[in-house]
């Protein structure tokens, strides 16, 4: 073909490398905003100018609250472009924007703007140069040139560049602002694409795509029955034509109709799957006929040249475990939740401790071995399905890097369960699926692969994961025994670990259910009579501690009949005691009752858990209202009368009796309980829940740091806001990454208040973090707190590969 024309747009090999791009896009756009935000914050710390450092804390603040609509709009964005660009032939170059782009910019701003993009591009190239040469070289024979074009590429730099950019300037008005974001993602975006562009070219070298100074020719099939019908794929087979499934020629074209979208029967024996969505959808699905046909002798003859190529590389050198072990802990010593997420695919090396399924040339064999072994369709597209879930999985951000490699390792046993039961992963309940969710699941507890709690985890799923490859059984119970052996670890563990957290959940929830109690408590008491005309601070007694000591008594029914009875008469006499137009008239039943009233009321409160200390304040102004009486006492004994008229009082009680009258009536306001924000808690309680030494100090002494204040006032409010939503979003079972005396715990939410003002987390060995929504606010805007993404992995797998478009992006807030 001339030099100029490129292979149609919907050749299905370049769409499968734009739909690999698409998908790639939004994590990889994550894991970016995440290295650049750590390097903004340390540039605000370095820096000594205000207005710089005000700068970079808005930028990385900003970056964090676009960082889970990005992903989305990113990929969508990639995907116009990477189609648009090349159906126009766009020729922009690889290593600056063209000359006219920055031509039809008039504002000096958007000059300078190209200007730093085209320096990001020069920034970033070194990270992707050796890979991108390469890909360069394939994708210009794929797209039908003679030489390398590397300008001519569709998924060359710049359009990534382009592509964030225009993003980023439809997110931020602020040029300085997009200026620093870019220069912050220049180098992560190209760590990402030189990943990117590696599988992009293994995938192409797969394929038989040669180096673009090989003209590529598609050779007739000799032994075909009947001229085939147009290749729906390119460069797959260079000595057979990929003519689909060709029928006998006895059957009707109708039938031929029904079967000609399936792949060809050559594609189905390659070691790297070709099949498309709409393929395996229909198989997983809905299954038919088309899917029982017997493999022809294209699909063997296929399979032959692919183990030729798997034993020439066989003999290529591969990584001994001093560089595996290297690479592994190369970032070790960073914080779990910083570290970058460690490659993994079913063409990565493994360690050795899994045998055979260590080396990926192995597993390839092995998988080989299967498809000559195969006689129908639906087993060796139930295979390829196995090895296309099996990837997904190993590339799931959210796991940690020996969860992903476990999978692959298991790949073996599980593409023998497909040569019985193809669709196997389609079923919900088949005992290799559940055993590969259940796995992932329970990894969940764990952020840090070298910590000795998530040793002992792994090494049980390590040991039953290389018996299940050793038994080779196609039986469908030997993933369910498995299952169940590693279930009964995990139950021994959790029985532990859930009599802690019942006893600390028993502590919060009753605390919940006395102050739902006592705030019903509080409204009653509010309708009586004789709460007319009480001062404030009796009031706020009543409905608050001694509400709560009646609500105590009455959960604690039939036992504290005697002490509820009594409790609610020291309302009566508390009332009635405060009432001056009658106790000065009648100061000997005063005198009676206070004592007891007294001693009730200090009693209660002791039951309820609240000290001394805590109350003194209440009865120091309960004593100044009793105060005109005890004056009166003292001058009734000193005149000596026995006359029943009111008795002149001395100085002394006057003075008193000024007192009293600062003392005034309770304002509307304060005669109409509120419901309490939170439950109280006891010292006790609070102990038991998890929190602590922690009020005290502010909870500061509990993260080994300073919370940062640094921010604006606005700005702070802002983040506030946005913390607080993030916090009200969680539902219990949520995970998060929680930064606790010095180190990063992964907790799970395991109780919020109704009111969403207190929450207990808990951390490995059952333990508990209970906190205050204010505290955790905090928390979250110092990013000591981040919610971890969690979801059932295998089900999401399956929708990354049944949909022609990128599947739903759940951004993970820590990275493994």
């Amino acid at each position: 073909m001339p030099q100029s024309q490129a292979m149609p747009v919907n050749s299905p090999l370049l769409e499968q490398c734009f739909d690999e791009a698409v998908r790639h896009a939004a994590p990889s756009l994550g894991r970016c905003i995440d290295v650049a935000v750590s390097s903004l914050q340390q540039e605000e710390k370095d820096q000594r100018d205000v207005a710089a450092r005000d700068r970079c804390a808005r930028a990385w603040y900003t970056l964090i609250k676009h960082r889970q609509t990005w992903g989305p709009a990113f990929a969508q964005r990639l995907k116009g472009a990477l189609q648009n660009g090349y159906n126009e032939g766009n020729t922009s170059s690889m290593a600056l924007l063209s000359n006219s782009e920055l031509l039809a910019l008039v504002d000096d701003s958007a000059v300078n703007e190209s200007i730093e993009s085209a320096k990001v591009l020069q920034n970033l190239l070194p990270e992707v140069e050796q890979a991108l040469a390469v890909l360069d070289a394939r994708m210009s024979s794929l797209i039908g040139l003679h030489s390398v074009h590397a300008e001519k590429n569709p998924m060359r730099p710049s359009v990534y560049v382009r592509v964030l950019r225009d993003l980023i300037a439809g997110s931020e008005s602020d040029p300085e602002i997009r200026t620093l974001w870019m220069r912050h993602l220049a180098t992560p975006l190209g760590r990402e694409l030189r990943t990117l562009y590696e599988q992009l070219a293994l995938t192409l070298q797969k394929a038989n795509v040669q180096e673009a100074s090989y003209r590529v020719r598609l050779v007739a099939d000799p032994q075909a029955t009947k001229p085939p019908p147009p290749p729906k794929r390119d460069l797959l087979d260079f000595e057979f034509t990929p003519g689909g499934m060709a029928m006998p020629s006895t059957q009707s074209q109708t039938a031929h109709a029904e079967t000609q979208w399936l792949p060809p029967m050559a594609d189905l024996a390659r070691s790297a799957p070709m099949l498309d969505h709409d393929v395996m959808q229909q198989f997983l699905e809905q299954g038919g006929p088309a899917f029982e046909q017997r493999l022809d002798a294209s699909y063997y003859r296929a399979l032959e040249r692919e183990r030729a190529e798997l034993a020439a590389q066989a003999a290529l050198p591969v990584l001994d475990e001093v560089v595996l072990e290297e690479e592994r802990t190369r970032f070790r010593d960073l914080p779990a939740v910083d570290r970058p997420v460690r490659h993994v695919s079913i063409g990565s090396q493994l360690s050795g401790e899994w045998g055979k399924a260590a080396s990926a040339t192995e597993r390839t064999r092995m998988l080989l071995e299967l498809k000559e072994h195969a006689q129908s369709v639906a087993q060796a597209v139930g295979l390829d399905v196995v090895r296309k879930l099996v990837n997904q999985v190993a590339r799931d951000p959210l796991l940690l890097a020996p969860v992903r490699e476990a999978v692959v390792a298991l790949e073996p046993a599980l593409l023998q369960q497909a040569m019985t039961q193809p669709r196997f992963f389609g079923e919900d309940n088949h005992p290799a699926r559940r055993l590969v969710e259940s796995v992932a699941q329970r990894s969940f507890r764990y952020n840090d692969e070298f910590s000795e709690e998530f040793d002992s985890f792994f090494a049980p799923v390590r040991e039953a994961f290389r018996t299940l490859n050793e038994r080779a059984s196609d039986d469908p119970k030997a993933f369910g025994e498995t299952l169940e052996q590693l279930r009964g670890h995990w139950r021994s563990q959790d029985e532990r670990e859930e009599q802690v957290k019942n006893d600390q959940l028993r502590a919060l929830r009753h605390a919940e259910d006395r102050q739902a109690l006592a705030d019903r408590i509080a409204w009653d008491l509010s309708q009586r009579p004789d709460v007319e005309n009480a001062p404030g601070f009796i009031l706020d007694f009543i409905y608050g501690s001694w509400s709560l000591v009646l609500a105590s008594a009455e959960m604690g029914l039939p036992a504290t009949q005697e002490d509820l009875n009594a409790y609610r008469k020291a309302v009566s006499d508390l009332l009635w005691s405060i009432k001056k137009d009658v106790t000065l008239r009648r100061p000997a039943e005063l005198f009676r009752i206070v004592p007891g009233l007294v001693k009730t009321l200090r009693r209660g409160l002791e039951v309820l858990g609240k000290s001394p200390a805590e109350t003194q304040t209440f009865f120091d102004a309960l004593l100044r209202l009793h105060e005109p009486v005890l004056g009166l006492r003292r001058a009734k004994v000193r005149s000596d009368s026995g006359h029943s008229d009111p008795i002149p009082l001395d100085d002394e009680a006057a003075t008193a009796l000024l007192v009293l009258e600062e003392l005034a009536p309770a304002t509307p306001e304060q005669r109409v309980p509120k419901a309490a924000d939170q439950p109280w808690l006891g010292k006790n309680e609070m102990a038991s829940a998890g929190f602590e030494d922690t009020i005290a100090t502010d909870y500061g002494s509990l993260h080994g740091a300073e919370f940062d204040t640094s921010t604006s006032g606005a700005l702070e409010d802002e983040s506030a806001l946005d913390a607080e939503q993030l916090l009200l979003s969680l539902r219990e079972g949520a995970w998060v990454d929680l930064y606790s005396h010095g180190e990063w715990l992964r907790a799970q939410l395991t109780w919020a208040s109704n009111r969403g003002t207190l929450f207990m987390f808990t951390s490995r060995g059952g333990r508990a973090h209970s906190m205050t929504k204010r505290v955790c606010v905090r928390l979250i805007r110092n990013r000591w707190l981040r919610p971890v993404e969690a979801r059932p992995v295998v089900q999401a797998a399956l929708d990354a590969v049944l949909t022609a478009g990128p599947p739903p992006v759940l951004e993970p807030v820590s990275q493994h």
